[in-house]
């Protein structure tokens, strides 16, 4: 069946400039009538998109167009859909211009090897693109980036890279709208794609800037798991992955005298003063009384405003339906703080439980809010060696308000 109606689009294709002129001519009712009703109760509607065919009215042009294209409420006739849409769009009518490119990018899709089908979904989506219609510039990013990869040819995909940062308020953090953060996801996957074919560690941590800036908004968007996966996937790919500025010396001083004061110690803007494996009131660096020496306190990273609580409590969002129905748990993320100050390697080490039954949305949640964090100022050695450090953050959910017990432990 696909490959029949790949045939109708590729004919009709051929005929279109043919069939376009025909459309336009006196004889326009009599290929009103060629359209056949397949939903009598839409009788009228549908007759309506036909007399404003006739008068020429390009929001009946598209519309009508697309009854045709999807055969819903009429029969389907590509033929008169793809000319119906063809004459709205050189007409600017942006709807229209957005439709044809999706079209376009579904044959596409199925027939990569049509190079037509690209130039021809190309052309119109940049057309609504320049009248201003954001999802075009998605799906325009879209079209690129599908094509790059198919020819395996970057540039394609860097020319998607720059239509989507055209996008409004992409680098902006958004609670409101979807296509926003739309645009933010499939910014960081166009980039991790790109990582992908060609090891660009620029394009990996461009893909970590998007995907963080995404998982920051407190909108609950669906897919929401899927990106979170993704960004686990990035800090995981053992490359450099700082992207925040490293404070100069003379603020990496003020920050660790803050968490210092603030903190009651050391364990890099943890509470509690110690470092004893992420427990809460940690003790002495001594340990217990009558307890065997410990060796040297390992080197212990900095987060960069001296207080991770703060940003953790400030960041986590309690799911809605899990504080509705009052269910509470926690559960500890740990964590590697690279040479580079970059939190890496997050893994879920401590499962959020209920009644014996693990919460999987607590600890994806968890993990967000550790993977959001900024980067870190990096653990060094008393002789000046930067080292990895090894933390750990446990975020609770429920009567805690989703602050938690945090701490940290180095080495």
């Amino acid at each position: 069946m696909r490959k029949r109606l790949l045939s109708v689009v590729m004919s009709v294709l051929i005929a279109l400039p043919v069939i376009a002129q025909k459309v336009n001519t006196d004889s326009i009712k009599a290929e009103m009538d060629k359209i056949e009703l397949t939903n009598q109760a839409m009788k009228q509607m549908i007759d309506r998109y036909k007399k404003g065919v006739i008068k020429g009215d390009t929001e009946s042009m598209n519309l009508l167009g697309m009854e045709c294209m999807s055969g819903k409420n009429v029969k389907a006739n590509l033929e008169m859909g793809l000319n119906l849409l063809d004459a709205a769009a050189k007409q600017d009518y942006v709807d229209a211009q957005y439709n044809l490119g999706n079209y376009f990018f579904i044959f596409w899709l199925q027939k990569p090897a049509n190079d037509g089908y690209f130039s021809q979904g190309i052309k119109w989506l940049k057309k609504a693109v320049k009248a201003g219609d954001n999802r075009s510039i998605i799906m325009l990013a879209r079209f690129y980036n599908e094509y790059g990869k198919y020819k395996k040819e970057p540039s394609y995909i860097d020319g998607g890279i720059k239509v989507l940062e055209t996008y409004p308020k992409v680098s902006e953090i958004n609670n409101k709208d979807e296509q926003v953060l739309n645009a933010q996801a499939w910014l960081g996957t166009i980039n991790l794609g790109k990582w992908r074919m060609d090891n660009d560690t620029t394009a990996l941590r461009d893909a970590k800037k998007w995907y963080r800036i995404l998982l920051q908004s407190q909108l609950e968007f669906p897919n929401f798991t899927q990106y979170i996966d993704s960004l686990q996937a990035v800090l995981s790919m053992g490359v450099p992955m700082r992207i925040d500025p490293m404070p100069t010396a003379q603020e990496i001083e003020a920050i660790k005298e803050q968490a210092a004061n603030s903190m009651g110690g050391f364990g890099g803007g943890f509470p509690g003063g110690g470092f004893g494996g992420g427990m809460p009131g940690g003790g002495r660096p001594g340990g217990a009384p009558g307890a065997a020496p410990q060796g040297p306190r390992p080197a212990q990273a900095t987060f960069p405003s001296g207080n991770m609580q703060q940003f953790v409590r400030n960041n986590t969002n309690y799911p809605e339906n899990l504080k509705t129905q009052k269910i509470n748990g926690r559960a500890t993320v740990s964590f590697t703080v690279d040479t580079d100050g970059a939190v890496i390697n997050p893994v879920v080490t401590n499962h959020a439980v209920v009644n014996d039954v693990e919460i999987f949305i607590m600890d994806k949640e968890a993990l967000r809010t550790v993977m959001v964090m900024p980067d870190w100022i990096p653990a060094q050695k008393e002789d000046g060696t930067v080292v990895q450090a090894q933390h750990s953050a446990t975020v609770s959910f429920g009567s805690s308000g989703g602050m938690g017990g945090m701490g940290g432990f180095g080495f």
